[in-house]
């Protein structure tokens, strides 16, 4: 009785600690194995060191049980990641050899060392799942046939029949669902993948994949206050690893939650769990929260501390931003901008371009950011929309370079007809080149043709104001009675307290 007992206590101990690996608590199911001798314990160990990517400790792990099947798929594992198929393929063939009519968990072991490290042909897995099989059908089989599926391309049918198929077994019915609902989110089936999401969580109150799933989903559609609530639901489920701390933080800081993002992220650094990227959280909510000194500060320890390949566009977009809150940094801004595009992959660099011109518009410099619309307008991306052809003009024509500013307008103008605002930038780029002093009428035609098409509309205030006021002041200039009072009535009207249109109304009985 007291063996049974300790065989029945020692299986339940296994099943959790293996429940808490599939549901990558990896110290929680670390806790559990350190406290086994047995070869399957130590498999496990070792898988949890590969995860932690520490490679040297999960070989010699592994080597403690070199005859052991599972402990050779672990070596095998090991193998792959050192780039070594030919030793992986040895260990992988030495493991499957192993099995037996009554134990044909070697196979098992095997076909997940292929489907779970990169290096090696699923098809192999795939076969040696379908030989177990064939002598034992179980839940773990599947789950790990349908991700060895999911490794080839259009696999995704088969993928889906052995997830179902897998639902049948209680032990991983809620992996199954949280399965599907990754194949049909890769389908961009949101609907499904949701329903079976939170099929998942029902399935098993302890699974936390769901929802760290549904927090990368909204992650990526930029639903961050969503993703922050998923991700809280996961960490208190997980085992609050130092990697899903991180993402929070991320996450903290796509949800504009800027200061507990720098918080929570030198929390953990305090704890000694920095990360190169941790700097760029810091650096990126520090410059949100307008501390550019601290902001650029972080930034150079980003850039001092992170390996050069895995720097993205974005670290050098923001680092452009920060150096042009400063006067003294600013002119070094634009090589920071082009550091960035150089590295930008993207097939449509226009949102890149956008951020940047918006970035040179708020620090004042404009025509560095009419530079940059002109980019946008000159890439024939299909990103393109009509206000960058007018904010490409209008930001030269604030930089006094108007030899830029008209082609952009007319370009504006070409590519879209109907829009009247462009009419109304090319009166004010002739008044500025060729009617400072109102007395050719240059702009004339232009202004009056963009009133009649507004149709004089009250809710463009300013702009009437700026066009009535030239119109008023070449009428009185040309001493046009009758128009100076017409426009400078329509000055008034807008605007009662207008100088212009006062002093042109108490001149006109003088005029001739």
């Amino acid at each position: 009785m007291v063996m049974t007992s300790m065989s029945n206590l020692f299986a339940q101990t296994m099943e959790d600690g293996v429940k808490k690996f599939k549901y990558k608590r990896f110290e929680s199911a670390k806790a559990i194995f350190s406290t086994m001798t047995d070869p399957l314990s130590n498999y496990y160990l070792g898988l949890i060191e590969i995860e932690n990517e520490n490679l040297k400790a999960a070989e010699a792990i592994f080597q403690k049980f070199m005859d052991d099947p599972a402990n050779q798929a672990g070596l095998a594992r090991v193998k792959l990641l050192q780039k070594d198929v030919a030793g992986a393929t040895s260990f992988i063939e030495k493991a499957a050899a192993k099995a037996k009519k009554k134990d044909i968990r070697p196979l098992q072991y095997a076909a997940d060392a292929i489907t779970y490290t990169e290096g090696m042909d699923p098809n192999k897995a795939i076969e040696l799942y379908k030989k177990a099989l064939e002598t034992e059908k179980n839940g773990d089989l599947y789950i790990g046939l349908g991700d060895a599926y999911r490794k080839l391309q259009g696999g995704g049918g088969n993928a889906m029949t052995n997830y179902e198929n897998a639902e049948m077994y209680p032990n991983v019915h809620s992996l199954a669902n949280y399965k599907k609902g990754n194949l049909w989110y890769a389908a961009k089936n949101y609907d499904s993948a949701l329903a079976n999401y939170a099929r998942a969580s029902e399935l098993d109150k302890e699974n936390p994949l769901p929802f760290k799933a549904l927090a990368d989903a909204y992650y990526k559609v930029n639903r961050f206050k969503l993703s922050k609530e998923n991700i809280e639901k996961y960490l208190e489920l997980s085992d609050k690893s130092i990697d899903d701390q991180i993402q929070y933080a991320n996450t903290l800081y796509l949800a504009k939650e800027y200061q507990n993002a720098i918080q929570k992220t030198n929390d953990l650094i305090g704890k000694g769990a920095e990360r190169p990227y941790m700097y760029r959280v810091i650096g990126f909510s520090q410059y949100e929260t307008k501390d550019y000194t601290n902001a650029k500060m972080n930034m150079d320890k980003f850039f001092a501390k992170q390996d050069a390949l895995k720097i993205i566009p974005q670290d050098h977009i923001y680092y452009g931003k920060i150096l042009l809150k400063d006067t003294n940094t600013a002119s070094m801004a634009e090589s920071s901008f082009n550091k960035g595009i150089a590295i930008d992959t993207s097939s449509d660099k226009t949102p890149v371009f956008r951020n940047i011109a918006e970035s040179y518009y708020d620090a004042e410099m404009y025509g560095n950011s009419g530079n940059w619309y002109k980019k946008i307008v000159e890439s024939n991306s299909p990103g393109i929309e009509a206000v960058d052809y007018w904010w490409a003009g209008v930001m030269y024509f604030y930089a006094r370079d108007y030899a830029n500013a008209e082609p952009m307008i007319r370009l504006y103008n070409s590519k879209y007809p109907d829009e009247p605002t462009s009419i109304f930038w090319m009166a004010r780029i002739t008044e500025a080149t060729k009617d400072k002093d109102y007395k050719t009428g240059a702009a004339k035609d232009y202004y009056n043709q963009w009133i009649g098409k507004i149709n004089e509309d009250p809710t463009k205030k300013k702009d009437l104001l700026k066009a009535y006021t030239y119109l008023a002041m070449v009428a009185y200039t040309a001493n046009n009675k009758e128009e100076a009072k017409l426009y400078s009535d329509k000055l008034i009207a807008l605007d009662p307290a207008n100088s212009v249109g006062t002093q042109i109304q108490k001149a006109i009985p003088a005029m001739k």
